[in-house]
């Protein structure tokens, strides 16, 4: 396990700096799409998981997550800390117990240090990761000058899905799929970070969270899941992380 374990933190390093079982096997549908915008999608998926009065009340979010591959925990922790009202971000990979990578945004700068090296971030590198600050970026795409149009139907295990065709500020392009039926988040496809597909949709307070996000990339041998630890919503943040 320890031999995959340098793969598995570039892909991790990779995969939120971008942007979250088995893969997907999608199919795409021939009959004519349903009338609905690019827009009313994602009103959809913020009625979901909580409307946006519960959302726009979120100023922080403090989330731990956890890193199997077939159900072995592997030693990656992931903590995020957001901070919507004060635009700041951190983002540590923690591995048996050792910070080995940290992302940190605010005041419009940021940096990555990995294994004591620190590199300021690009203009293209600050913009990707600013989306990133929300929790919830879909109700900021506009503001964020994201370009967002509709794709075909598709079906994502077995579920019904709308595709919609993400262009964020920097010009990555992903693609992300809504439960026609829920309104929820399925799946998101990237050429960087591989196939993330959301599962287990919890509640916590007042607001759906997937409990467990499976990554598919050809870096790994097999899917990767990772598992909510815990979630702390508007807890004050340790700014020292910020530093």
């Amino acid at each position: 396990m320890r031999s995959m374990r340098k793969p598995i933190f570039i892909l991790l390093f990779v995969l939120f700096s971008v942007s979250q079982g088995t893969q997907a096997h999608t199919t795409f549908r021939t009959e004519p799409l349903p009338e609905k915008t690019p827009q009313e999608i994602i009103n959809d998926y913020i009625d979901a998981i909580g409307g946006k009065q519960k959302i726009a009340a979120v100023k922080t979010i403090i989330l731990v997550m956890e890193a199997e591959i077939q159900g072995m925990k592997i030693g990656f922790e992931i903590d995020t800390n957001r901070d919507m009202e004060g635009l700041r971000l951190m983002q540590q990979m923690v591995v048996d117990g050792n910070v080995m990578q940290k992302t940190v945004v605010k005041d419009n700068e940021g940096y990555m240090s990995m294994m004591g090296q620190v590199k300021t971030l690009s203009e293209d590198e600050l913009a990707t990761l600013k989306t990133n600050i929300y929790a919830f970026p879909e109700m900021h795409y506009g503001d964020m000058g994201f370009s967002v149009t509709r794709g075909e139907n598709t079906t994502i295990n077995g579920e019904e899905a709308y595709t919609l065709l993400v262009t964020n500020s920097a010009g990555l392009e992903s693609k992300e799929y809504f439960s026609i039926a829920s309104g929820l988040k399925l799946k998101m496809v990237a050429e960087v970070a591989g196939d993330i597909i959301f599962d287990d949709y919890e509640e916590v307070e007042g607001i759906m969270f997937p409990m467990k996000v499976t990554i598919s990339n050809p870096m790994l041998p097999v899917p990767m899941e990772t598992r909510v630890v815990s979630i702390q919503v508007n807890e004050p943040l340790d700014n020292s992380l910020f530093e």
